[in-house]
Order: structure tokens, then sequence, then C-alpha cells
């Protein structure tokens, strides 16, 4: 996620929006594998909490690329 700012004014100074395109849905496959790898309903508080984190901050660079584009993000599967 910590390349978001960069592609997205790579994509917007070099109008190209295929560039974001591709970005979002590297970080969708990533947090799948990701997220079938690990359990986020954890005991451990902190762990549990940092994931839960993750899953929102996901959730919103998605959100915001995808409406970026013009293209409108289901709020569940």
């Amino acid at each position: 996620m910590s390349r978001y700012p960069e592609v997205l004014e790579a994509a917007a100074l070099n109008h190209e929006p295929h560039q974001l395109a591709h970005y979002l849905r590297e970080l969708a496959n990533d947090y799948h594998t990701y997220y079938n790898a690990h359990q986020f309903l954890v005991d451990d508080t902190e762990l549990r909490q940092a994931r839960l984190a993750l899953i929102l901050s996901v959730k919103q660079v998605i959100a915001n690329g995808l409406g970026l584009l013009g293209v409108s993000a289901p709020e569940s599967m």
C-alpha cells in the first residue's frame, strides 16, 4: 500500500489510468493471499487489532482507487 501515492501520481502525470487499475489488482491479489494464509480473529488483542486495521486500510485504498477510475465498489461480497 505504500506505493499507492506514487502509482497514483504516475498514472495521473502520464495519463495512464491503467497503471492504477493494475496496482489495485495486484493489491487485491496480495491481500487475498495474505488473508488466506493468516487468521484474523486471534486471541492476541494487539495482533488482532493490527490485522483488522490492515483490512480497513486495504478496503479504503481499493475503494479510493476504484472511485478515481469511475468504478463503484460493492459494500460486501
